[in-house]
């Protein structure tokens, strides 16, 4: 499907960045366990594979590199010492001249379909996204380490069509935010390079790594270093997770939530459940997902009625700290809120309200405890993650729709055709056509999508009517 062209290692320009550490924070190990995320960007550029290595591929480079000046930490790696009671610090670590692994390569598959909303295979995005470079050996304070890098990218052509951008990252290094900022600087640095604009419109935030001001009052970095830290070489926490699915042949889909439908859902809520002292239109929108795969489950799986169903949605912190933390912050700063309720009870006439309910309840009482946002975090580990110890059935929220990837990531040949997470089951992104409607990406077994899509229309249809 993919032919390499060309494999390239990036660095920042030379001797602009002294050698950086960054100790890894609770925020941190939380996700040190998690396999690496994907994401693929897709551009509509009809040109050829040779004036795509000739005229693009340079600018590319250049304009990557001087991105790498602002986010060394990305071309860095992350060091994790031998013994976890080490006075070595598991750290995101840059040194002069490393650099980030760039493959540019061609597709000649058809470019529409890949990048489309429709029902493809779930794998079809894999070629378009690098494997992380292996894990080498360092020595530091006469401390045998291991070092990971933290991001790779590559770049395909699909001659006389488009161009996708592929990322892979280390979820330790950086959540979404600030892959997002890494991402938008460097397109903005791109688009200026190959358009000759002044330096002054360039969309360029340096990013904010003190992390002196993030305070750790209840001790959660030494704890989730002991339980993450402890038992990194061990499977990775997505392997407690069971594949419960009805299917063995997974297709990914994108599905279209407009602000009108999502509304309505919220109006219903409100009406039917006054008491619940937080609805926002995220809510609305995910116990309506929520709840259509709940029916869906109870359409493929005969028996469970009882089963508990998981639903875990990730918050930004950054701003709910005491201080706060500035939007630029490079790091991780989400925590999540899990919500649980039986099957049948979700699947029911009642299961949008309840699943409102049991959302809105749960994301409040986290967002507005006057203790603030990190009350009780020591209880993270046996709270949120407590189905994924049970082994029960479990979907996770990736991406946000403050992540506006189509109307401000772009490298000189306007908006993105398609953004999309490549093994996320579940993701929310801002719609392509229009900034207030959603796109939903689900991954699962073929026959569920197919029960998933007529449920999810029914369901709408109804509300409109």
């Amino acid at each position: 499907m993919v032919t390499v062209l060309e494999k390239s290692r990036v660095s920042p320009p030379p001797g602009t960045n002294a050698e950086k550490s960054l100790p890894l924070t609770f925020f941190d190990f939380l996700w040190l366990r998690f396999r690496p995320v994907g994401r693929v960007i897709f551009f509509d550029i009809p040109c050829s594979t040779n004036h795509f290595t000739q005229n693009i591929v340079p600018y590319l480079k250049t304009s990557l590199s001087h991105a790498l000046e602002q986010f060394s930490p990305l071309a860095g790696n992350l060091i994790k010492p031998s013994n976890i009671n080490s006075e070595t610090e598991f750290q995101i670590r840059y040194v002069d001249g490393d650099s980030v692994s760039v493959t540019f390569a061609e597709c000649i598959d058809d470019f529409i379909h890949i990048s489309g909303n429709q029902v493809r295979d779930a794998d079809i995005l894999n070629p378009l996204v690098p494997q992380l470079p292996g894990v080498t050996a360092v020595n530091l304070s006469g401390e045998e380490c291991s070092a990971s890098p933290v991001l790779a990218i590559q770049v395909t052509i699909f001659p006389n069509y488009g161009v996708c951008f592929g990322f892979t990252h280390s979820h330790a290094a950086a959540d979404g935010r600030g892959i997002f900022n890494f991402i938008m600087a460097w397109a903005s640095l791109a688009k200026q390079v190959m358009t000759k604009a002044d330096a002054a419109d360039c969309n360029l935030q340096s990013p904010y790594y003190d992390r002196t001001s993030l305070k750790d009052p209840l001790g959660l970095t030494t704890m989730y270093k002991s339980y993450f830290g402890g038992t990194y070489m061990a499977e990775r926490i997505e392997k407690d997770i069971p594949d419960q699915s009805a299917g063995d042949i997974k297709v990914r889909a994108t599905f279209i939530l407009k602000k009108a439908n999502i509304e309505a859902l919220k109006s219903l809520v409100i009406k039917k459940k006054p008491a619940v002292p937080y609805v926002s239109s995220l809510t609305a929108a995910c116990a309506y997902i929520w709840t259509c795969l709940a029916k869906t489950r109870a359409a493929v799986v005969e028996g469970m009625e009882q089963e508990p169903l998981n639903f875990l949605i990730a918050y930004d912190c950054r701003a709910r700290l005491d201080p706060p933390l500035p939007a630029s912050y490079f790091g991780n700063c989400i925590l999540a809120s899990t919500s649980v309720e039986r099957r049948e009870i979700l699947a029911g006439e009642e299961g949008l309200f309840t699943a409102a309910e049991v959302i809105g309840k749960g994301l409040y009482t986290k967002l507005n405890n006057k203790e603030g946002v990190l009350n009780n975090a020591q209880t993270f580990l046996t709270t949120e993650f407590a189905g994924v110890r049970r082994r029960e059935w479990y979907v996770g929220v990736a991406g946000s729709p403050k992540l506006d990837y189509y109307n401000t990531i772009d490298f000189g040949w306007g908006r993105p055709r398609k953004f999309e997470f490549v093994s996320e089951p579940l993701s929310i992104s801002r719609c392509k056509d229009s900034k207030v409607d959603l796109e939903l990406g689900l991954i699962m077994p073929k026959n569920e999508v197919d029960v998933f899509s007529s449920i999810f229309a029914q369901g709408l249809a109804g509300v409109s009517t």
